[in-house]
């Protein structure tokens, strides 16, 4: 691949933008018909007629899940010790240890956010996670484990958003999910913090580490093998993933990475610690912490609820505060795109994809707030997005915009922010290891979404493939009615998923077919079958987007 220029920016507005969209259309979602999952009633297994009391033995302390025909579950089990008052802006440390068997059949409380309507309790102790096991799954009997990052933009997102008991049972794999700390709480980076050498800035990327130490630890008890785990993630979750790839902590604790819609390789995909620290100085003044020798103190001080509604004072593409991870500190030393381009990631192979209209997603939430009917709008939108480099983007995409403006914006949002930065990061990643490449493209793809009535189909838009992968319904899509060709889009997604975790090769008996990119395009999956996306590069105007730095 040719070198390209990279141009770093002061903060993570890609993750902003898809925080802000997501908050607003769960909202919505949930009001108009509720959510399938929720904290303390988390998947289908913990309610089944059939289910039996279930014990293992972790480090901690025995607990209590259930076990059913339909596979067995094991929820809220703490991972880290909660991190409230002088753990707040910590290292996760390890929880306090029990005696007694713990419940282990109610979720957990979600890590502090923007409330979503009946999405549960929300509280700083909220660093649990679930596990899920195919039925009869013992002890020592090393099944592939896939451990799953949630998205939200680093904003929002809880583990009750997904079942993973689907997958678990159909694949033969033990499947975990973790919530981590978000917003503020996740990503403050502040002088003070740094001096006390727990990573400021990067606390969200600490506590999946913890997990995943967590996994290493007792997943064998589950039925798991601690030397073959899969990290999977989507948007958010997606990023997170790529960091972890480039993260010294990170290594050797997975063995295959799965990236859906988050390459880390845009320039605004991570902030620099030193933009990082002087908008975390900014926001604790803001909150009546200025004093440098008592601002870490203070900050612990107030309630999660004042610290979470701060601004952050980080310059994103829409011009607005976001949080993002850091780079140059102790967690990720080098931007995430550095690390790459020097070879200094886990050498293990990863599977790397996008989906084909990912901003239709946006598109659908500004068409509700009453943008993008018009040019001025249009531009407004491109110019928050892009800055200085805007008469350069609205000149590349002219042609489009004149015939919709609306259609250009989600191809301008779809390239730049998914298509072009995932084709960048898999030419660097192939260069020490196998990358299985895809688009996802089902143009009807299932969702249970309010739309805008000026927005059309939604398409294969952002997130849209979890459903395809899970089984199970979430906020996106509460109600998974597949037609038949989507049944069997579904079927080969999962078990290539899976089988990938239990080899490190996308291939069944049920699911041929899916070789390493090496430059020829990612295969499209599509419910009237994958072909591959050699015109992948050209349909997304890679070569202008490479050009600037993505």
């Amino acid at each position: 691949m040719a070198a390209v220029p990279f141009r770093p920016v002061s903060t993570g507005g890609l993750q902003a933008r898809t925080a802000v969209v997501l908050t607003a259309l769960l909202a919505m979602a949930v009001s108009l018909g509720g959510c399938a999952l929720r904290p303390g009633d988390v998947g289908y297994l913990v309610h089944s007629p059939d289910a039996q009391p279930m014990l293992v033995a972790t480090e901690a302390g025995p607990v209590r899940g259930v076990a059913t025909p339909q596979g067995n579950a094991f929820l809220a089990l703490p991972y880290a010790a909660a991190p409230v008052g002088p753990l707040r802006w910590r290292a996760p440390r390890p929880p306090a240890s029990w005696v007694e068997p713990r419940d282990a059949t109610r979720g957990g409380a979600l890590c502090p956010q923007a409330a979503i309507p009946g999405s549960g309790k929300q509280s700083e102790d909220c660093l649990t996670l679930n596990v899920y096991t195919p039925a009869g799954a013992k002890a020592g009997a090393r099944l592939p484990v896939m451990v799953w990052i949630y998205g939200g933009g680093y904003a929002i997102g809880y583990t009750a958003q997904y079942d993973l008991s689907r997958i678990a049972q159909r694949q033969g794999v033990v499947t975990v999910e973790m919530n981590y700390r978000l917003g503020a709480l996740g990503f403050l980076a502040h002088p003070a913090l740094r001096a006390e050498g727990d990573g400021s800035g990067d606390y969200a990327l600490l506590d999946q580490q913890a997990a995943l130490r967590w996994v290493r630890a007792n997943v064998s008890a589950f039925g798991g093998d601690p030397a073959n785990v899969t990290i999977f993630g989507e948007s958010a979750g997606g990023w997170s993933v790529c960091e972890q790839l480039t993260a010294p902590g990170a290594q050797g604790l997975f063995q295959r990475a799965i990236i859906e819609s988050g390459a880390c390789t845009a320039p605004d995909s991570a902030i620099s610690q030193a933009a990082a620290e002087a908008g975390g100085v900014q926001m604790a003044a803001d909150l009546g912490c200025s004093d440098p020798v008592t601002a870490a103190a203070c900050l612990r001080a107030l309630p999660a609820k004042e610290v979470l509604k701060a601004m952050p004072h980080r310059r994103g593409l829409l011009g607005k505060d976001s949080w993002t991870s850091a780079y140059g500190g102790t967690v990720l030393p080098l931007h995430p795109r550095r690390a790459l381009e020097q070879g200094r990631f886990a050498p293990v192979p990863v599977i790397d994809g996008t989906n084909h209209d990912e901003a239709r997603l946006f598109l659908d939430l500004n068409r509700f707030k009453g943008m993008l009917y018009s040019e001025k709008s249009y531009k407004k939108i491109i110019s928050d997005f892009f800055l200085d480099q805007t008469p350069t983007v609205l000149n590349e995409y002219a042609d489009e915009a004149r015939r919709s403006y609306a259609q250009a914006y989600v191809d301008v949002v779809t390239d730049s922010t998914f298509a072009c930065p995932a084709l960048t990061t898999n030419a660097l990643l192939e260069r020490r290891v196998s990358v299985y490449a895809y688009e996802f493209d089902d143009p009807a793809a299932v969702n249970g979404l309010p739309r805008s009535p000026f927005t059309g189909p939604l398409k294969a838009f952002h997130s849209s493939e979890i459903a395809y992968v899970m089984q199970t319904p979430w906020e996106v899509a509460p109600a998974i009615r597949f037609d038949p060709a989507q049944r069997a889009l579904s079927d080969h997604m999962q078990a290539w998923w899976a089988g990938f975790a239990r080899s490190g090769i996308p291939d069944t008996a049920s699911a041929r077919g899916w070789a390493p990119d090496r430059g020829v395009g990612p295969l499209q999956l599509r419910p009237d079958g994958n072909s591959t996306a050699s015109d992948f590069a050209r349909r997304h105007r890679c070569a202008f987007w490479n050009a600037l730095g993505y």
